[in-house]
């Protein structure tokens, strides 16, 4: 262990010099050497000192886990189109009624695009069937879409 702890001590050491030199005498090529030697010297001093290294009695083996899904990048993208655009559309909504209304699209790929599959709109009590519908024909012409696949999240559909 001792070993280790000189072999940092030097390579800390090293660093510093070399940026005293470069700092010095503005010589990049000098300061390089002295990191890549520096280098090379931890190197083998980590050889050295780790016997088991050298000897090969302990083998590198990669963890056994299991790895963690994400998801594709296109499944990644899409869901970010889904959040931006009804970000956007609940701006919209505010701006040509005045409602604040929270909407969620489901936005599904198909081999012609993507496209807005279903809406989901939840609103506060205080909509009544005119305002849904003013909502409802927004979205229909913005995404087009049919009645059909739009949703009022908590309230009784249509009416």
């Amino acid at each position: 262990m001792q070993q280790l702890k000189t072999a940092v001590a030097v390579f800390c050491i090293a660093c510093v010099c070399a940026e005293l030199v470069g700092q010095l005498l503005g010589d990049v090529w000098g300061r390089q050497c002295i990191k890549a030697a520096a280098g090379l010297y931890i190197l083998v001093a980590f050889f050295h000192a780790l016997p088991e290294i050298r000897a090969g009695i302990l083998p590198f083996t990669s963890p056994d886990l299991p790895a963690a899904s994400f998801g594709s990048v296109e499944e990644t993208i899409l869901l970010q189109a889904e959040a931006s655009l009804s970000a956007q559309l609940e701006e919209q909504i505010s701006h040509e009624t005045g409602l604040t209304v929270s909407v969620a699209v489901d936005l599904q790929s198909s081999q012609s695009g993507i496209r807005a599959a279903q809406v989901e709109l939840s609103a506060g009590s205080e909509t009544n069937s005119q305002q849904r519908s003013t909502i409802e024909t927004l979205l229909c012409s913005e995404l087009d879409l049919d009645d059909s696949a739009i949703y009022w999240a908590g309230q009784a559909e249509g009416g």
